[in-house]
This record gives structure tokens, C-alpha cells and sequence, in this order.
């Protein structure tokens, strides 16, 4: 990754994507202890470290909305923090931009590879968190979690991509038929 010598705090804090995903772990990270300490008052027979999981899962989804969403009201309250202004009326809202054609094969860049990464932890964490579910669920889930998001997304200024939709579920479509397997794996040899 290359960063030019007068890359300044705020250029990497607020455009850049370490700078965007640093700005999500306080969120992410207050979600998770949120969730901890309500499930830990209503145990429901889980043990301390299933609900240290379970956390980990809320962590995620808190992130990834906080990310996919939220990213420009989260950039301006740490703009407000950092430099004491603050504005909503930066936030392009109600946007309505769409892109409904499949070409994330032309042009694969950093973003590209960021939309399938960002849903590489689904595929592990949501079968941890939900222990009920099967494969098929947890690849049924992925790509409806990612529609979700894009329709979602106009409303706070963002697009709607049918490439982000297809690489998100190839993301966790990856790391679910992996977790399945090496679970499937574990199970077979201590039988």
C-alpha cells in the first residue's frame, strides 16, 4: 500500500479505508460489551465464553453497518471531536444512485476486494453465533444481509451495487463452505 510523504492525519483518518475502519471499533467494540453484559444478566444457560462468541458476531454486524452505513455521521462526529465542527448537512442524504449491472470482473480494484473480504467473517461467525443453523441458511443469510444493506444505502447517501451484493455473498460463501468443512472434519475424527 503506498502513502505519500505528506499523507496528513486527516486525509488518513477520514479517506482512507484503515482510517474508516478505525473509526468503526469504538462502535463495534461498545456493541459487542453491550450485548455481553445484557447476556451475561440473562444467561439462558450459555456459559460465560459462548456469550464471548456470540459477542464477537454483534462486534461484526455493528462494524459492518457502522461501515456500509453509518461511516459519513460517524466521520462527522469525529470531525466534531477532532477540529470542533460539526455538520449533518455534509451528509449527502437520499442519494437514490443504483448500479444493477453485474461488472466487478472488469476493473477489480481495492473496494472490490474489500466487499468480498467484509463478509469473509460472516460465513464463521454467523454459524457461531446462531447455533441452529445449517450451511444453507448461512448461505441463504449473506447475500440477504448485503441486499439489505444496499437497499439501505441511498437513504444515507451511498449506492446501491449489484457487484457489492454478488462479492459480499462470494465472501462469506468462501468462509462458510471452509468453516462447514472443517467442521464436518472435526466431528469425523472424534468419532
Amino acid at each position: 500500500m503506498y502513502f505519500p510523504e505528506d499523507m496528513t492525519f486527516q486525509y488518513f483518518f477520514f479517506d482512507t479505508y484503515i482510517g474508516y475502519f478505525l473509526q468503526v471499533i469504538p462502535v463495534a467494540l461498545i456493541a459487542g460489551i453491550i450485548y455481553f453484559i445484557y447476556k451475561l444478566q440473562h444467561k439462558n444457560g450459555l456459559s460465560t465464553g459462548k456469550i464471548a462468541v456470540k459477542s464477537l458476531f454483534v462486534c461484526y454486524i455493528a462494524g459492518l453497518l457502522s461501515l456500509t452505513l453509518f461511516i459519513d455521521i460517524i466521520g462527522s462526529i469525529y470531525y466534531f471531536i477532532f477540529y470542533h465542527q460539526f455538520s449533518l448537512s455534509d451528509i449527502p442524504w437520499f442519494k437514490f444512485s443504483c448500479n444493477f449491472i453485474p461488472n466487478f470482473f472488469k476493473n477489480f480494484n481495492g473496494e472490490k476486494l474489500w466487499n468480498i473480504l467484509a463478509f469473509v467473517p460472516f460465513g464463521i461467525l454467523y454459524p457461531l453465533y446462531n447455533e441452529k443453523t445449517t450451511l444453507k441458511h448461512t448461505l441463504i443469510m449473506a447475500p440477504v444481509l448485503s441486499l439489505c444493506i444496499e437497499i439501505t444505502q441511498p437513504i444515507f447517501g451511498r449506492a446501491t451495487d449489484i457487484n457489492d451484493i454478488i462479492l459480499n455473498a462470494l465472501g462469506a460463501q468462501i468462509s462458510t463452505i471452509i468453516f462447514y468443512g472443517v467442521l464436518n472434519t472435526v466431528k469425523h475424527k472424534n468419532k
